[in-house]
């Protein structure tokens, strides 16, 4: 049979008309479509697709594996990585009942994490031995400053890329002393009412920006945010050794005596201070460890009614174990000091500050200054 060409006119609500064949050359052919199989996914990508989906998606801090708490006498903290692929953030806690010094420190690297790696595990140590050595003629402000340029520059002589934003504050006696280098903060609650203790160290802040100015540097506008040459929000860290011109190691230091009024101290990363507002976070401290104070008294009268009753009827109580860690006194447990409180109000303000959105690694610590009256 000679071929024949299909035309258009041979078409009628879809269906072709075939009739008498006509010579013709075969343009095409028309088929019924076919439903394409369904693609199927391993189940090992497929995990790792809803892993990526979660970092997207608002978590409480008790229900992620990337959440990192921990507690002692006085202090808690607690940390969540963020969207980055690791976590870039870490702290440091340095305390002795044998002595009247303690050092803290909450660390937030930027570029990886090995700046703010060096930091937690040298600075400290700079600042206890210069102290140390340091003659009566030199203040506090000036032996911390020098302890922090000597950890940077010993740093840069690693010659290790990444740096870091660091908050610390360190008891000696009845005194706190509080530095920081960056957009890390720290904030007192004095009486309830919030008192930063820190001020951000960014490229935004006119007194930063002329600072870079004067030494040659510039300051511009990158995807919405003002950065030195364009690259670094922060314009004070550890590190950083390509932007060291301008981007100093120098730090900022308050110092203040521990008085009655001293509360809650909050050392947290700018994860945390990005969605949190300074008297909103005390104000959560301050709810969560009157609730966790009222829950241990509640705890403690009925475990005193329970001993009680079984010394009445001639039961001899349970005998619980004794903790490995440093036994409460009563009084302590009432008046909020139980680490465990401490801990609670650090998931409070990270679960808080991820619900609105925050993306980046969060550290928070919190310091019960009644502690170390």
């Amino acid at each position: 049979m000679p071929p024949s060409i299909l035309r258009l006119s041979d078409m009628n609500d879809g269906h072709i008309n075939v009739k008498s064949p006509e010579p013709f050359t075969v343009l095409t052919s028309l088929k019924k479509r076919k439903r394409p199989p369904m693609i199927e996914i391993p189940d090992v990508l497929q995990q790792v697709i809803e892993s990526a989906a979660e970092k997207f998606r608002p978590k409480n801090c008790e229900s992620r594996s990337d959440v990192f708490s921990s507690s002692g006498f006085g202090v808690g903290v607690c940390s969540v990585k963020g969207r980055k692929s690791f976590m870039e953030d870490t702290h440091t806690i340095v305390c002795s009942s044998s002595t009247d010094k303690a050092f803290f420190g909450v660390y937030d690297g930027h570029g990886g994490r090995k700046a703010a790696d060096f930091a937690a595990q040298n600075l400290h140590s700079n600042i206890f031995d210069m102290l140390q050595k340091s003659s009566g003629n030199t203040t506090t402000e000036e032996v911390v400053k020098a302890a922090f340029m000597k950890t940077d520059d010993e740093f840069l002589k690693q010659g290790l890329e990444s740096g870091a934003c660091c908050v610390t504050a360190f008891i000696e006696g009845k005194e706190l002393v509080v530095s920081n280098l960056g957009d890390c903060r720290a904030v007192l609650s004095r009486k309830g009412k919030a008192e930063a203790l820190t001020k951000d160290h960014r490229a935004s802040h006119e007194d930063e920006r002329k600072r870079i100015q004067d030494k040659g540097g510039y300051v511009e506008l990158h995807r919405g945010t003002w950065r030195v040459h364009g690259v670094l929000a922060v314009s004070r860290s550890i590190g950083d050794a390509h932007l060291k011109d301008w981007v100093v190691g120098e730090p900022e230091t308050t110092i203040l005596p521990l008085t009655d009024e001293s509360e809650y101290l909050i050392l947290a990363s700018d994860g945390l201070w990005d969605e949190v507002g300074n008297q909103e976070a005390v104000d959560m401290v301050k709810r969560c460890m009157t609730n966790f104070s009222q829950k241990s008294k509640k705890t403690y009268q009925t475990k005193q009614r329970i001993n009680k009753w079984n010394e009445t009827e001639n039961y001899l109580p349970i005998e619980e174990p004794r903790p490995k860690t440093r036994r409460i006194s009563l009084a302590d447990q009432v008046n909020g000091m139980m680490p465990g409180g401490l801990v609670h109000s650090c998931k409070e303000l990270v679960d808080l500050a991820v619900s609105r959105g925050s993306l980046d690694d969060i550290t928070v610590m919190i310091l019960d200054l009644k502690a170390f009256h």
